[in-house]
């Protein structure tokens, strides 16, 4: 490579687990997004279960499973708000709001924010309100958007299409609906698509996506969770 030339960008391959549970890659370097605990009713595969990077958006057990990865690498762990370096990969955290069970509490919900090979990618986690204007605004335009869709204490249909269109990413992600294997109590994906008025795409084993892919205009990637059911 010449001096003064670009470095040329990897793709970037985004695995959805099932739930909330995401494995970024790029390279030699993985994050893993809000693991799962075996109760939830499904087995995170030992492939994915490798990662440099956990983030863990809340303390929800089916959302901070950190023990769910491979102890042969123990990973970096992000629980918090602020802005990291680590394995190559740069994350911003943003604290929210999120349903509690108590009703005098307000529990937390972190927005984490994942940035590399020039692509943004951001993991809504699950809070229970729209996100203010200045929340939106320090996202920083995110490309690709995890976009919590069918938890009963959360974002409503309208409510995750109202931040597809505040947030404008050129790809959306569904995330936390209810799918086989999948006891959480959540909604069904149909809801949302009928909200959107879009049809259910092809759904995918991943998405791989480089910055130089993404498409002009936002579409919708409905991906199979590669979780094993128990």
């Amino acid at each position: 490579m010449g001096p003064g030339r670009p470095k040329a960008r990897l793709a970037l391959d985004i695995t959805w687990l099932g739930h909330a549970a995401f494995r970024v890659k790029s390279g030699t370097s993985s994050v893993l997004m809000d693991p799962f605990t075996k109760s939830l009713g499904l087995q995170i595969p030992p492939q994915h279960a490798l990662a440099s990077v956990v983030t863990v958006s809340s303390d929800a057990p089916h959302q901070s499973a950190v023990d769910a990865v491979a102890e042969d690498a123990p990973p970096v762990v992000f629980r918090g708000p602020g802005e990291y370096e680590a394995a190559g990969v740069r994350l911003k955290a943003i604290r929210t709001s999120r349903h509690s069970a108590e009703p005098d509490e307000e529990a937390t919900n972190i927005v984490f924010l994942l940035d590399t090979e020039g692509i943004l990618v951001c993991h809504l986690g699950d809070p229970n309100r729209l996100l203010t204007n200045k929340e939106i605004e320090d996202l920083g335009s995110p490309q690709v958007l995890l976009l919590p869709i069918g938890s009963k204490e959360g974002l409503s249909p309208g409510d995750a299409v109202e931040m597809v269109n505040s947030i404008s990413p050129k790809i959306v992600v569904p995330m936390l609906f209810a799918h086989p294997g999948n006891k959480a109590e959540l909604r069904e994906a149909s809801d949302f698509l009928k909200e959107l008025g879009a049809k259910a795409p092809e759904v995918l084993p991943r998405l791989s996506v480089t910055r130089g892919t993404l498409p002009e205009e936002t579409q919708l990637v409905m991906l199979q969770p590669a979780g094993k059911p128990l």
